[in-house]
């Protein structure tokens, strides 16, 4: 048989060695956590340490140094997938996702650290006096009915303190929550990747027809310098006449106010795409990418509309944040029933070091609720509102993602047409101004024709830039309404 002392001294060990277990594999458990999700999530929140990332595939140096002080502007040459690639790694919008994200994975860890074992260890001091009157009936023990002082003494303590939630659904389920919180981020970084790729094409597309616009302006105000000198040299031979020359005159010169605005165009967009870059203040991009126009596949209407909703984000942050609703009332509705949690402490008690002895305790705790007042029912009401406000949400959102594919695929349509037209209509215009001028220098007519034409030139110019910028925008567009654009700009 085994004394009392042994017993004691197995179940000291015992309580001592059983906290210390469970904390070490609740730290295992955290660690294999942090190194499975380590390269799991996009892209980190410091800079790439790869050459070819940092310097933007153009040979920067990867740490340049500042011209603020001197006004130099530094011009980095991007194509678009570039652009796209060096925006969803350092846009504000995208970093502000991926910390929100990091969140949703503490706030996750925060959850399970509730279910997984707590211990703890504590020690105390004190000088005790009391009043054993207060407490004690002492005329029923002979002690008179004065006060009985005990005290003071010294009072020392030290040990472990643990415990364990055996059943407790509400914990469980506030678990289940938060990893669905976490792919609820997840999701919505992905949207917010898809729209900062979405206004980076269309801000680099800006930039290409704002240049496209600008040449073009450039080019007629070569013509007109051109013509103008014409008139001036006909007047002088006496074939033209004075207002010939002033009517080249001015439209020389309103071409030349037209350059002045496509150039200041050109800087604003160019500003705006470098805001959305996060590039700092004296570097700018300069596009490579030229606009063009491509053969595109015949799409089927009704299956881009089911691939944008298989797609979109945040079609899947919306499902997950119902799942969560979900869960948030079953959470509600489980508090009526009761938890069990197994709980202890082990520690040294003495009035001296020297004349001390063990003590601990071990138990089993059952909560069963009985009357809350009616807060668990008013909790549960309130997931049940989430949960249809989440309803109409998801029946809105199917409805502006299938007008989005059908906006998109009836522009890219007409874009794809208005392309060829525009075409057509620039040769005609160029056409017609060489004629005109060969009329006005043999003298047929005057240079009313020739300013005539130039006009309809100046407009063909702008029809056939704004038609290729639409066609691009417009497959821009269709793969932000499936929710490909950056699978379609950026990879």
């Amino acid at each position: 048989m085994y004394s009392c002392e042994s017993c004691r001294r197995t179940s000291a060990f015992l309580l001592i060695v059983f906290p210390l277990f469970w904390v070490a594999v609740s730290l295992v458990m955290n660690c294999s956590n942090v190194r499975a999700q380590t390269p799991e999530y996009g892209w980190p929140l410091s800079q790439p340490t790869s050459n070819s990332e940092v310097t933007y595939a153009a040979g920067r140096d990867p740490a340049p140094q500042s011209h603020h002080g001197s006004g130099a502007v530094t011009k980095i040459p991007l194509t678009l997938k570039q652009t796209v690639d060096l925006a969803l790694r350092q846009n504000p919008r995208r970093v502000i996702a991926r910390i929100l994200v990091d969140e949703s994975l503490k706030d996750k860890d925060i959850a399970r650290s509730a279910l997984l074992p707590q211990a703890e260890v504590e020690a105390r001091q004190a000088i005790i006096r009391f009043n054993a009157q207060s407490f004690i009936d002492l005329p029923k023990i002979g002690l008179g009915n004065e006060p009985l002082r005990i005290g003071p003494f010294q009072s020392i303590t030290g040990g472990a303190v643990f415990s364990q939630q055996l059943l407790n659904l509400g914990l469980i389920r506030r678990f289940q929550i938060s990893r669905e919180g976490v792919k609820v981020a997840k999701f919505d970084e992905s949207s917010v990747r898809e729209r900062v790729t979405a206004a980076v094409v269309t801000q680099y597309l800006a930039i290409l027809e704002s240049d496209a616009n600008t040449k073009a302006v450039e080019d007629r105000v070569e013509l007109a310098e051109r013509l103008h000198q014409q008139a001036t040299r006909l007047e002088k031979t006496g074939v033209g006449t004075t207002i010939d020359t002033l009517r080249a005159q001015v439209e020389l010169q309103n071409e030349k106010q037209q350059l002045l605005d496509a150039q200041t165009t050109h800087h604003a967009v160019i500003y705006a795409l470098a805001e959305l870059l996060n590039l700092p203040r004296n570097d700018e991009p300069q596009p490579t990418d030229t606009m063009q126009f491509y053969k595109i596949p015949a799409f089927n209407q009704q299956h881009l509309i089911d691939q944008a909703f298989a797609n979109r984000p945040e079609m899947k942050a919306l499902l997950s944040r119902e799942r969560e609703a979900e869960l948030a009332h079953k959470a509600a509705s489980e508090q009526r029933l009761p938890t069990l949690t197994f709980s202890g402490f082990y520690e040294y008690q003495a009035r001296r070091l020297s004349t001390g002895e063990p003590g601990y305790t071990y138990a089993f705790t059952l909560n069963v609720p009985l009357w809350t007042s009616g807060r668990i029912h008013a909790e549960m009401a309130r997931a049940s509102l989430e949960s249809k406000r989440l309803e109409e949400e998801h029946q809105n959102l199917e409805d502006a993602i299938e007008r989005q594919v059908k906006t998109a695929l009836d522009q890219l349509q007409a874009a794809r047409n208005a392309v060829d037209v525009a075409n057509l209509g620039l040769k005609l215009a160029q056409d017609v101004v060489a004629r005109a001028e060969r009329r006005f220098e043999a003298g047929v007519t005057t240079n009313i024709e020739v300013i005539t034409a130039q006009n309809d030139l100046a407009r063909a110019d702008d029809n056939q830039i704004k038609a290729l910028y639409r066609f691009n925008q417009a497959r821009a567009d269709l793969a932000r309404a499936e929710g490909d654009a950056e699978a379609v700009y950026g990879r």
